[in-house]
């Protein structure tokens, strides 16, 4: 099929400003908030004083939203509310954003035996010196959940609760 010269440059235009367009299309993070819901941290619960240096309990009930045989979970301590918003492509928050990392954790699923690398979280866990005066911080937990439908990536489920900080 042959094209007249006026209707070839058209399309050669239409083509080049197809790509403008795309190309000037911002890209969205690819990560994905959680639709299957997140988890509950019941412990510590909001509004408990703790002590830097001092021990406090921590009790973590995943949602597991897509059945995954294993949840990862990460734990931090932020000085703001976390929200979404604040977490990097990885389901994490960015250095300079958050005041301390406890790490990752894997929490089994339907009985199944806990793994040795990352370990499940533990029943306690100890307040850092934070380098910053007394008031309220945030303990938040982002569940990464896995296993979902083909070809979705990773969603992430952010949970967190209000500490009392005490210097």
């Amino acid at each position: 099929m042959r094209f007249s010269t006026t209707v070839q440059a058209a399309l050669t235009l239409a083509a080049l400003a197809f790509g403008t367009v795309q190309a000037a299309i911002p890209i969205a993070k690819r990560q994905m908030e959680s639709g299957h819901g997140t988890g509950t941290l019941t412990e510590p619960a909001d509004g408990t004083t703790i002590s830097s240096g001092a021990t406090y309990d921590f009790e973590y009930h995943n949602g597991n939203g897509c059945e995954s045989g294993y949840s990862p979970i990460t734990v931090w301590i932020l000085d703001t509310a976390p929200v979404f918003a604040d977490l990097n492509t990885t389901g994490e928050f960015s250095p300079g954003n958050y005041l301390f990392s406890y790490g990752e954790y894997l929490i089994p699923n339907f009985g199944l035996p806990p793994m040795s690398s990352p370990t499940p979280p533990p029943a306690t866990l100890e307040l850092p010196e934070l380098g910053i005066p007394s008031g309220d911080v945030f303990i938040a937990v982002v569940e990464s959940l896995l296993d979902c439908p083909p070809d979705i990536p990773i969603e992430y489920g952010l949970t967190y609760n209000t500490i009392s900080y005490e210097a």
